[in-house]
């Protein structure tokens, strides 16, 4: 089955820990978002990445962003450049990123749109990986062309995100039940890029080649889990990519990435909600995004069975 072809090729794009590597060869990941008003999303992206083996995490947020997100960890570098007096920044710090994720904490301010939108044709220029996401899949939302025909952007809709995406794309609504495989393949081929659509059951699509990730997670829906998800896939597209050559043709290294990063991201999910702290307590609904990051270590060792 495809699902089990993609679990066992997911083991072989993590790359091996040697003394002879130099940092940023295992990763160097860009986070475009965070505003004013949302600063934590960016932070889980970055953190969620770096957690998983990504040795350097740029963040790229608008100035009133840079300060709270600075605060939550020192191993970001955050870089406040998404506003339209420093966007021609970007230029240079995109030559050094294997991956860019967009969405997280962008926020809908018609000048960050405006910047995220050229920046989207300076990272196509360098034909990297881009994961979109949130507020990023508003943007594409509106200007699809963005993105269509960009073989490398992975976008990650929840059911809603799809929806809307698919009566822009489309003017109608998806099929019942909603997200039926036609409908995925369709939007996947309309693009021309993959689409991970979240849910109980991940579905991934690369134009008609399609995967579910039945991992177990848990009923915990709190927010910030998609922006951990975010920061996963883009860490393995990146990997992936790299990979490409030793996986099968007919596989997509964009399916073994998503696959990948629903599996880890799930393990975390399912482990911090069922962890039993020292006094016989479980977490449970009490379970919030900043008690699956303590988790990733573990979740990443059960999914590829290694460090």
């Amino acid at each position: 089955m495809m699902k089990d072809l993609c679990k066992d090729l997911c083991k072989h794009i993590v790359p091996a820990l040697s003394p002879t590597l130099h940092k940023g060869q295992a990763g160097r990941i860009g986070i475009i978002g965070g505003c004013e008003e949302y600063t934590g999303a960016p932070y889980f992206a970055g953190i969620s990445a770096l957690r998983l083996g990504a040795d350097l995490v740029h963040v790229m947020c608008t100035p009133s962003a840079a300060l709270p997100i600075k605060s939550y960890s020192p191993d970001l570098m955050v870089m406040p450049i998404l506003c339209r007096d420093r966007a021609s920044q970007f230029n240079n710090w995109v030559k050094r990123l294997h991956c860019v994720v967009i969405g997280p904490g962008l926020g809908r301010d018609p000048e960050t749109k405006d910047v995220v939108s050229q920046w989207l044709e300076v990272i196509k220029d360098q034909r990297i990986p881009v994961i979109i996401d949130a507020d990023g899949l508003n943007l594409i939302t509106e200007q699809p062309h963005l993105i269509r025909g960009y073989k490398d952007a992975i976008l990650t809709p929840n059911i809603a995100e799809f929806c809307r995406l698919y009566h822009a794309l489309k003017s109608e609504q998806p099929q019942k039940p909603i997200l039926m495989p036609s409908d995925l393949a369709l939007l996947s081929k309309e693009l021309e890029c993959t689409i991970v659509c979240k849910g109980k059951v991940d579905k991934i699509c690369t134009g008609g080649i399609t995967v579910d990730c039945e991992v177990e997670g848990s009923n915990r829906r709190v927010g910030g889990q998609g922006d951990l998800l975010s920061g996963a896939l883009g860490l393995f597209a990146h990997w992936a990519k790299e990979s490409k050559d030793s996986l099968p043709c007919y596989i997509p290294y964009q399916n073994v990435a998503a696959y990948a990063a629903c599996a880890v991201i799930k393990q975390a999910n399912y482990q911090a909600f069922h962890h039993v702290s020292g006094d016989k307590i479980k977490t449970g609904r009490s379970m919030i995004t900043s008690d699956m990051i303590k988790h990733l270590g573990k979740a990443f060792s059960d999914t590829f069975g290694c460090q």
